[in-house]
């Protein structure tokens, strides 16, 4: 304010009019530019245009980015502004059973995490450090098929996993250079693919029964809790096929699903139902300083074009 005010202190006897009218105006938008933090954000609704294999998305507030999975390219991709989507990282050459990425999460060091799902025979978790080539983590089971990944507050990867013909869980990860062993947290899921963690509080979006559940963590890793175990916060449809979630610092749920509806569900179990009538939904990702969040949206036949929805939420 006090940039504005000694901007339009100016003696009427060595400016015109009009040349005031103009640096008043400037000093104006300078003031306004300053206010809301140079702030000039796409909040949506908008559809952006990728031409890419999508399934996880992770907002990257440190960066001010959207990072994304492209099965085509077998890579990390990203977005901030650039309607191209430039590749970020490119991953280890692809097994047999193809790309098959999954969600993206964040270490504390920088390293970004995403899992392949391997149709039970290529099944891990792939690291892309903040320098260096990626690399996938050896030591894991690889019949596990991995969707999901998080990080706890403390840092701590989760991962999400099932075996066809078998039960799913989630696993906690501990990781030493490129080698890595799990220790199961809840067991006894169907086909786990939603994962979130806000403070002690775990959710878990198990696509097969259609169930939200809700488990303390501190609870989990002192002793492995059951499927029976967690608090329903809501059950939807197997036609929903609810899929890869995120959360909010007050911890609300943002997911979609192959249903093609955009939910939010929010602490004390209320529902919302953000966007209808969609192509299948994968991933999503929020960006809680602009309040916008971004959807994975996949083709679903030749005609058809992947997309990312930006969708405000107020």
């Amino acid at each position: 304010m006090a940039l504005l005010s000694s901007l339009l202190d100016i003696r009427p006897s060595r400016w015109s009019y009009a040349r005031r009218v103009l640096l008043a105006g400037a000093a104006l938008a300078l003031f306004g530019l300053v206010a809301c933090g140079g702030d000039d954000v796409d909040r949506g609704p908008t559809t952006l245009t990728v031409s890419a294999s999508l399934d996880g998305l992770y907002w990257d507030a440190s960066q001010s980015r959207l990072v994304l999975t492209d099965d085509t390219a077998n890579a990390l991709r990203q977005w901030d502004g650039d309607q191209d989507f430039p590749v970020l990282a490119a991953l280890p050459a692809a097994p047999a059973s193809g790309a098959t990425l999954g969600q993206i999460a964040k270490a504390v060091d920088g390293t970004l995490y995403t899992t392949r799902f391997g149709f039970g025979t290529d099944g891990t978790v792939v690291a892309v450090p903040r320098s260096g080539a990626a690399y996938n983590l050896n030591g894991l089971d690889a019949k596990r098929r991995r969707i999901g990944i998080t990080a706890a507050a403390d840092g701590a990867l989760l991962v999400g996993w099932f075996i066809k013909g078998g039960s799913g869980a989630i696993s906690e990860l501990s990781v030493q250079g490129d080698q890595a062993s799990e220790k199961e947290l809840v067991t006894g899921l169907g086909k786990p693919v939603g994962l979130a963690v806000t403070g002690d509080r775990l959710v878990v979006g198990d696509q097969n029964s259609g169930k939200v559940l809700a488990y303390s963590l501190s609870a989990a890793r002192a002793q492995a809790a059951t499927e029976a175990d967690g608090q329903v916060l809501a059950t939807f449809t197997t036609l929903d096929g609810i899929d890869l979630m995120t959360a909010a610092s007050d911890g609300t749920l943002y997911f979609g699903g192959s249903g093609g509806s955009l939910f939010a569900l929010g602490p004390k179990g209320d529902i919302k139902v953000l966007a209808t009538g969609w192509p299948k939904l994968r991933g999503v990702a929020y960006d809680e300083a602009h309040r916008r969040l971004f959807v994975a949206v996949t083709a679903v036949d030749a005609q058809s074009t992947p997309s990312i929805r930006i969708v405000p939420i107020d």
